[in-house]
């Protein structure tokens, strides 16, 4: 992340917790992983209050601090600078590079939009981190002449996958191989789970969980691990 990356993130940090009133801004501060200080520091001046603070933290630490404020605070300013922060990040450009060797049936499509949505559209873009995994599972199944039921799910198609490609835990003897595939089958059920529970895939309840930008974070580039990992070794072997 640049360094004036960095700063847009600090001044809009700033200006989005200005509103705040002095008295309560030092537990606010504190509790999105702020360094605690005291009323007095903060009525001196709110803005110097923020400012020192995060000064002292990593440009990952601000990042952090940026999207727990945007999940309580937002304004457009902070929107635009996480998003300017989030958008070049050097794993997406590898995995853009290779599901567009791969994208005979839109993947690639499907995992940009994921990545826009981030955290414009947090439920939008854990949709579709399931959607690219289950894109990519059918195109790996139907290459290698596997079949599958259209309400196949997402852990159902990757297990299908898994095996065309010789991914599949039960196909190796090595136990950290083994492992290794069994966690990979893991992360792919926990990614049907969240997008259950969080995106706007399902009804939702009297009390729905909110999806923010964390979360889509978190499914968007699992998925796009996962979809790089399947499709590299697809490549892989079809050479």
């Amino acid at each position: 992340m640049e360094q004036s990356i960095t700063a847009a993130l600090r001044a809009a940090i700033v200006q989005a917790l200005f509103p705040i009133s002095a008295n309560m801004l030092a537990d606010v501060c504190e509790a999105i992983g702020l360094e605690p200080g005291t009323r007095d520091q903060a009525f001196a001046s709110k803005q110097r209050y923020v400012a020192t603070r995060l000064l002292k933290l990593s440009r990952e630490q601000v990042l952090e601090v940026a999207h727990r404020t945007l999940d309580e605070y937002p304004t457009p300013e902070l929107l635009k600078a996480v998003q300017r922060a989030t958008q070049s990040q050097p794993a997406d450009s590898i995995v853009s590079d290779a599901l567009a060797y791969f994208d005979e049936a839109g993947i690639h499509m499907v995992w940009q939009r994921a990545l826009e949505r981030r955290q414009t559209d947090p439920e939008g873009a854990i949709t579709l981190a399931r959607t690219l995994l289950e894109a990519v599972c059918k195109h790996i199944i139907e290459g290698a002449g596997a079949t599958y039921n259209e309400r196949d799910e997402l852990p159902r198609l990757y297990r299908i996958a898994a095996e065309c490609l010789n991914l599949a835990p039960d196909q190796h003897t090595e136990d950290i191989f083994k492992r290794i595939l069994g966690s990979c089958q893991a992360v792919v059920e926990g990614l049907g789970a969240i997008r259950n529970k969080l995106s706007d895939a399902h009804g939702r309840g009297p009390k729905p969980a909110r999806a923010t930008g964390r979360h889509a974070a978190l499914a968007v580039n699992l998925a796009g691990a996962m979809a790089m990992f399947l499709v590299e070794t697809s490549l892989e072997r079809s050479r």
